[in-house]
């Protein structure tokens, strides 16, 4: 008896311009995001697989498959958004990122992505757009330049620039009003005592960032009124490590209001049912407010 033959539905369009917008996304993360059960995923991507749409890859230590999309893939993307595949400013890598570190990283920041994506869709917030890391153009030295990387004077030494790149940037909008945030996936493997490096230079970086107003520049990629502010996200992995962070951020010599701009939290906090919960602390290591979204 002939196996039915393969058929190609929106479901399977949808999937693949969510692929397309998150560059790799675990086998879990597919099923969280198009499919009732796992097992309905595997039968799935399977079949986009063998109709090479998708191709699969395995990183040492990370227990699932993780796919990004073929040629074909991108060209199917390209149809469902209307628009030249040219304009996707995508290609096919010959290689996939192996590293592992590299790929937790990832993988947790489109588990964020994921999370607020659909505690949106259950709330009367509006996700405005997600720009990640990644995004940026290509030089002609084969490189890519952050479109998300930008640079900051530091207020204590105004000779001194300080220079970052956040995980990703989102604007969100309820009742008329948007703001706008950062994202920073801390996978505790950076130091969190040198001001020059690590997590607090990403700290100093936007307390000097919220006071220069360079970050007025998203209100176009959003297509909003100037910003009021904005707020950064920091999720890290265990209490002890927030704790570590927020004491230690107590050196940086910022105006201390600036401090409560940026809330941080632990990623076993992070859920489509809590993220627009008080599950956020400030920097402020005085300050023992719980802080939400929304």
């Amino acid at each position: 008896m002939k196996e039915p033959q393969f058929k190609f539905v929106k479901r399977d369009s949808d999937l693949l311009v969510d692929l397309y917008k998150h560059k790799y996304l675990t086998i879990s993360q597919i099923g969280r995001l198009h499919f009732p059960s796992l097992q309905t995923a595997y039968r799935r991507t399977r079949l986009l697989k063998q109709a090479g749409y998708i191709n699969p890859f395995t990183v040492p230590n990370i227990d699932e498959s993780i796919f990004g999309l073929t040629s074909k893939g991108l060209q199917t993307v390209a149809e469902a958004l209307g628009i030249d595949k040219d304009e996707l400013k995508w290609s096919e890598s010959k290689t996939k990122p192996h590293d592992y570190y590299f790929m937790q990283h990832f993988i947790a920041i489109n588990d964020f992505r994921i999370a607020l994506r659909q505690a949106c869709n259950n709330s009367d917030i509006k996700l405005l757009g997600f720009i990640p890391d990644y995004y940026g153009e290509r030089t002609e030295k084969g490189g890519i330049t952050k479109y998300i990387r930008d640079v900051t004077c530091d207020i204590a030494n105004e000779r001194e620039k300080v220079s970052h790149t956040p995980d990703g940037v989102f604007a969100l909008q309820k009742d008329g009003k948007t703001a706008l945030f950062f994202l920073e996936i801390d996978r505790g493997t950076e130091t969190v005592s040198d001001a020059d490096k690590g997590v607090l230079k990403a700290t100093r970086f936007y307390l000097n960032y919220l006071l220069d107003g360079k970050y007025q520049r998203y209100s176009k990629d959003f297509n909003a009124d100037l910003f009021k502010g904005f707020r950064t996200l920091f999720v890290t992995g265990s209490e002890t490590r927030m704790q570590n962070i927020r004491q230690a951020s107590a050196k940086l010599q910022v105006p201390e209001k600036a401090k409560k701009f940026i809330w941080i939290t632990t990623d076993n906090k992070i859920s489509t049912e809590s993220m627009f919960k008080p599950i956020w602390k400030s920097i402020d290591h005085r300050d023992n407010s719980g802080y939400q979204i929304g």
